[in-house]
């Protein structure tokens, strides 16, 4: 076999070729762990939450072939955590027609629910849209824990 003497050539050629090649498949497989501050402040903000204060991102998985989750959890400051607590009016009970799958609503069509509710561990904002006739509803709630600074955030699209 004839060495052509470009080695160096196919050397660099090889790198070109597979880095972006590795890098596009290990942010498939890791995708969780890209989570930046700045996506998880505009997630939030959709939802009229705003941190104001430095936080750290703890926690953050998605996937799912046939019902999108997204769920993450962020360490948030005590100022933050009264921010969220503070700036809405809570029931003591979660509004039935918000549940994933309640039958008292129609999971297509219809004006976005919103609710703030309490429970013995949690503050909960509950967010369900329809999107559309044929298309899966998302699902969003937001809780923060009374004993921790912990908040989480968990989407579906079911």
């Amino acid at each position: 076999m004839k060495k052509s003497g470009r080695k160096k050539t196919g050397i660099i050629a090889s790198i070109v070729l597979i880095f972006p090649f590795l890098f596009f498949t290990s942010y498939i497989i890791f995708d969780e762990l890209f989570l930046s501050k700045s996506e998880a402040r505009e997630i939030l903000k959709e939802h009229q939450v705003i941190l104001h204060d430095d936080f750290e991102v703890t926690f953050n998985q998605s996937g799912g072939f046939r019902d999108y989750t997204h769920k993450f959890e962020l360490s948030i400051s005590e100022k933050d955590k009264r921010t969220f607590i503070e700036g809405r009016i809570w029931d003591d009970k979660p509004d039935e027609r918000i549940q994933i799958h309640s039958p008292l609503v129609d999971r297509y069509e219809g004006d976005t629910l919103r609710a703030n509710y309490t429970n013995g561990k949690y503050y909960i904002y509950s967010m369900y849209r329809p999107n559309g006739k044929g298309i899966a509803p998302t699902f969003v709630e937001i809780s923060v824990l009374k004993g921790k600074n912990t908040l989480t955030y968990e989407e579906i699209l079911d």
